[in-house]
């Protein structure tokens, strides 16, 4: 028998200790909870947690309905629709997406048919042990280069992630998207979180993000080559150079997912060593 409570500013320790055993599908509630704790003011990386605990208190399902209306979804199927229907009964904030195990993600969409979460879809999850990556020719022979990226690449890349939100996430090309797409390169270039591919002369070819991590793991997001530069190895390449600054901090471990139809960035990532190793979900509405 479960019941549902929300969590507060003293529950980071449980949440985070349950989070732990799911390392390769919670880096975004673990990264966001590092960064916002458990404070809901409606700024980025905060978010309302409800947790389904057991008699005894302990927790086995928990969802965080964030600041920009997604869900980020780390519970069995069935909690995942208590804990979604729960949070949504507040009434103030939509539900734009749903993030996490593939299972549970449907299990809440199908709840919420009416919202039709028609964009997105299921993805392969992947890890590595940062020990075991494989550096790419490109790098290894120097003819590329990886950095983070500076301030003054935030325009170049803010237009790459407007065409990455519309290739793989179906956005719609407006003024909105692109000045949500500046505020979120700017944010990752001060965090140091954003990563370049550059060749000889200096020219930009490939970018990758970290969106989420943690001291120990970090999670590889955001990857995107512009059209005329693929099937060229950039993408594998700056994917490593992220990699090898997270190992360079301290990381052990890293993962990411990517949609079971992109072949290419399946076949980069591994030959980067990552394995498959489940299924996770990106749903929008």
């Amino acid at each position: 028998m479960t019941r549902i409570a929300r969590l507060i500013p003293g529950d980071e320790g449980r949440l985070d200790a349950y989070l732990a055993g799911h390392p390769a599908t919670s880096l975004f509630l673990r990264s966001n909870l590092r960064r916002a704790g458990l404070v809901d003011q409606g700024r980025r990386f905060h978010g309302r947690y409800a947790a389904a605990l057991t008699a005894e208190g302990d927790i086995v399902g928990v969802i965080a309905h964030c600041w920009n209306g997604n869900m980020l979804i780390q519970a069995p199927p069935v909690l995942a629709v208590e804990l979604a229907r729960h949070l949504m009964a507040d009434g103030d904030r939509p539900l734009c997406g749903l993030v996490g195990p593939l299972a549970a993600a449907r299990a809440v969409a199908e709840a919420f048919s009416e919202l039709s979460f028609q964009r997105g879809g299921a993805e392969d999850l992947f890890d590595l042990s940062l020990d075991r990556l494989v550096v790419p020719p490109l790098l290894s022979s120097g003819a590329c280069d990886w950095r983070r990226a500076t301030a003054q690449d935030i325009p170049l890349l803010a237009g790459w992630r407007v065409d990455y939100s519309v290739e793989a996430l179906e956005a719609v090309p407006d003024a909105t998207l692109r000045a949500q797409a500046e505020a979120d390169i700017a944010a990752g270039v001060q965090t140091g979180d954003v990563f370049v591919l550059t060749g000889a002369d200096g020219a930009i070819l490939s970018m990758a993000t970290h969106n989420a991590r943690i001291p120990d793991t970090v999670q590889i997001g955001g990857v995107w080559t512009p059209r005329d530069l693929r099937g060229r190895g950039y993408a594998r390449a700056v994917v490593a150079g992220a990699l090898l600054a997270a190992r360079d901090d301290g990381a052990r471990l890293a993962v990411l997912f990517t949609g079971k139809e992109n072949e290419p960035a399946r076949r980069a990532y591994l030959a980067l060593g990552f394995q498959v190793i489940g299924d996770y979900a990106i749903l929008l509405h």
